[in-house]
């Protein structure tokens, strides 16, 4: 049983009494522990997050200023290095006639 059932428990409990002053304590424990365990859970997140950039990481090779994924023998890409530099995203470069670019930044560079 969770935390957040507990504390139902009790606030039913505190209930009987009919005691005010002590409902209202337990209500107010309780959305405490709400917060907390929102709080939990975002931070879970972010710790997803950052766990997802890091092994994006380890895995970038940086070459004729594009980042490339490395894993084991498949290398992909071409993706901003713009892009990841500021925002730690991964956009594909697109080639065109005469440049490539990122479709989200705009940087481009000459086509070799």
């Amino acid at each position: 049983m969770g935390v957040v059932e507990n504390m139902k428990d009790v606030a039913d409990l505190v209930k009987k009494f009919n005691d005010i002053e002590l409902n209202r304590r337990i209500l107010k424990l309780e959305e405490e522990v709400m917060d907390l365990s929102r709080d939990k859970r975002r931070l879970e997140d972010r710790v997803g997050e950052l766990t997802l950039i890091l092994e994006v990481k380890e895995s970038l090779i940086y070459e004729d200023n594009y980042y490339f994924v490395q894993r084991g023998d498949i290398k992909d890409g071409p993706y901003c290095s713009a892009c990841w530099d500021r925002n730690k995203y991964l956009v594909r470069i697109h080639s065109g006639t005469f440049s490539y670019g990122c479709p989200v930044c705009s940087s481009t560079s000459k086509v070799k």
